[in-house]
């Protein structure tokens, strides 16, 4: 074939591809190996730094790690008695905790200590060693501040088995108190500590503290809010109404840390931005744990068959309990921002087109009716119906001065509509009436003037008096029995009574002494100022 020939030059350029193409593999193959060769060796090279600068670390945090007996010694000196006290409001931290125990903890590690670890870990960020600096860093401070709470555990009061296992009112206040506790001295004094250690530690390498100080701080402070929410289902889902109103000292306790929390770790950067969108979502846990609450208190009255009652069994504990546990859901409202928590809530108008109303409101106006009724079927059970008229007075004047007390904490939500209120102040108007005609009607009635013959008149007021001093006497003797909380009330039924009896008794005696003259004065069992003294001691229990 002739050598520049078409089909010769095809073959002849076929053949120097095929050997370019090889020469390219072969470079290939050798820079791989080459770059394999050099990663290798940076490795080993790394390893070998790693493998001297990390004992050096490691040392400086053993030192630290054995100076852990004077810093528990530094916690029972200044919190040892604040942990221990049963008496010491638990919430009362800053009255009883001293400046020079809110750093307590971090004065109790000696200056030089601390120099050291910042050099060790200078050269392990200077290495590029971030994160291996990082992981030991937070391991060495996490299994220190667990020592430490081990050791706060020792110094709080403790439960017996027996209170432990009834889970009862011993158990909520025992486990919230030290709760609260334990978050105040995290929160104000360990989690303070550890940022300034941290800082002193890392010194310029922000990122790098940062990370540490989130591996070190946010398990921690997640435990806290964890903790909160797990006191507060507790509560909610309680069988006993008096422990649903315990759930405010927990929202307390999260309200007084969250501005220290956030001071701890301000600003844009992750470990603050991680830790108030925790302190978010615990905040809606909180809120639902309320609404649940709510749903419980209803659940709660409707099953109540037996009601029981105090002050002379003329004040039923139920609305004692439910209406007190409605102001705590308010003031919780208003303490952790429910109102800001539980926006997602439709609102609705109160339908006089007044102000709007949320579903809480329409709740709360629910749990009101229900409780009313209930109150109302029990004041059915007294065999005397006056009885009764005050045990549904004691009730709603309650339930009256709550209300007013509840709708005080909410800022923004109507919780009752003009007409609901108009409605109950009409029902305990009519209560009173009811009361006032059952008590007294046949009493007044015996003074009623006679038919207008003398001498039958005469007979007749003789012998109306007479029953009017038997039952007067004994109306006045059980009723004096009987309790009104509200001085309030008490006067207001008390004015009802001389507004109707005083007239018409002074009229009375006034004609049966110008009927009788000097003979009336031997049935003239009380005088004017004798009625009016014994319808003062009514409704005060017998005092």
């Amino acid at each position: 074939m002739d050598s520049n020939s078409p089909e010769a030059v095809q073959v002849n350029s076929g053949s120097q591809m095929d050997v370019d193409s090889q020469e390219q593999e072969e470079d290939m193959q050798v820079d791989s190996e080459e770059a394999a060769q050099q990663a290798n060796s940076e490795s080993q090279e790394a390893k070998t730094d790693i493998a001297l600068i990390m004992p050096k670390l490691t040392a400086y945090i053993n030192v630290i790690r054995t100076n852990n007996s004077t810093v528990i010694d530094a916690i029972h000196n200044y919190l040892g008695q604040y942990l221990r006290s049963e008496e010491i409001d638990d919430l009362d931290f800053k009255e009883h905790i001293s400046i020079d125990a809110s750093n307590s903890v971090i004065n109790a590690i000696h200056p030089d200590m601390i120099d050291n670890l910042h050099e060790a870990v200078m050269m392990m960020l200077e290495a590029g060693f971030d994160r291996e600096c990082c992981n030991e860093y937070s391991k060495f401070r996490t299994k220190c501040l667990g020592s430490y709470l081990s050791y706060m555990k020792t110094l709080q009061p403790q439960l017996g088995f027996e209170e432990n296992a009834k889970k009862g009112t011993k158990f909520f206040n025992h486990e919230i108190r030290e709760w609260t506790k334990v978050s105040n001295v995290i929160v104000r004094v360990l989690l303070p500590s550890e940022r300034t250690l941290c800082q002193r530690a890392f010194l310029r390498y922000t990122e790098a503290k940062n990370l540490a100080l989130m591996e070190v701080c946010r398990p921690l402070l997640i435990s806290i809010l964890d903790s909160a929410v797990k006191h507060a289902v507790e509560l909610a889902r309680s069988n006993k109404i008096e422990y649903f109103s315990r759930i405010s000292r927990v929202f307390k306790a999260f309200h007084d840390l969250m501005p220290e929390i956030e001071s701890l770790f301000p600003g844009p950067e992750p470990l603050g931005d991680l830790i108030r969108n925790e302190v978010i979502n615990t905040r809606k846990r909180l809120g639902k744990a309320t609404m649940d609450i709510l749903k419980r208190l209803e659940d709660w009255i409707y099953k109540e068959n037996e009601m029981a009652s105090f002050y002379g069994g003329l004040y039923p504990i139920i609305s004692w309990d439910v209406m007190n546990c409605l102001g705590e859901i308010c003031e919780a409202w208003t303490v952790i921002g429910l109102e800001k928590v539980l926006e997602e809530i439709p609102m609705v108008s109160d339908g006089e087109g007044t102000a709007p109303c949320s579903s809480f409101s329409i709740q709360f106006n629910r749990i009101i009716e229900m409780l009313n009724s209930h109150v109302e079927i029990e004041s059915k059970k007294y065999t005397d119906p006056a009885e009764g008229y005050i045990f549904m007075m004691n009730s709603q004047r309650y339930i009256q001065q709550k209300i007013i007390d509840c709708q005080s904490k909410m800022s923004t939500i109507l919780l009752m509509a003009n007409g609901a209120i108009d409605e109950n102040n009409a029902k305990a108007r009519q209560n009173l009436e009811d009361y006032r005609q059952s008590s007294w009607d046949e009493v007044l009635g015996l003074l009623k003037q006679g038919d207008g013959d003398e001498r039958n008149e005469v007979e007749y007021m003789k012998e109306n008096l007479k029953l009017f001093n038997v039952q007067f006497k004994e109306i006045c003797r059980v009723q004096s029995t009987w309790f009104v909380l509200d001085e309030e009330l008490r006067k207001e039924i008390r004015e009802t009574i001389e507004e109707i009896l005083l007239p018409s008794y002074g009229t009375f005696i006034g004609k049966f002494q110008k009927v009788l003259g000097s003979d009336a004065d031997r049935y003239i069992e009380y005088s004017m100022y004798d009625i009016d003294a014994l319808l003062n001691d009514l409704f005060r229990g017998g005092s």
